[in-house]
């Protein structure tokens, strides 16, 4: 994850799944478990920022629960930074 603060005072977010990862359907569901956790999680942040999220996991690998509890340390890791 990248991020920096956001110089509009909106947060934004980007959700990256790279090809080689996995098809179509995997990368869709990545973003799609993700988004709202980020979306809802940024309200609570202290100041906005712009995000980029990486996923760099292997669609064998991962499942929806395990990009969930990824995404929370994200989160939590990106909290504390600000």
């Amino acid at each position: 994850m990248r991020w920096i603060e956001s110089p509009d005072g909106v947060c934004r977010f980007c959700f990256i799944a790279k090809k080689k990862n996995g098809n179509a359907v995997y990368r869709n569901r990545c973003r799609r478990v993700l988004r709202p956790l980020f979306f809802k999680q940024a309200l609570s942040l202290e100041k906005p920022v712009w995000a980029m999220i990486s996923v760099n996991v292997k669609s064998s690998e991962m499942n929806a629960d395990l990009l969930r509890e990824s995404g929370t340390r994200l989160i939590e890791k990106l909290q504390g930074r600000l």
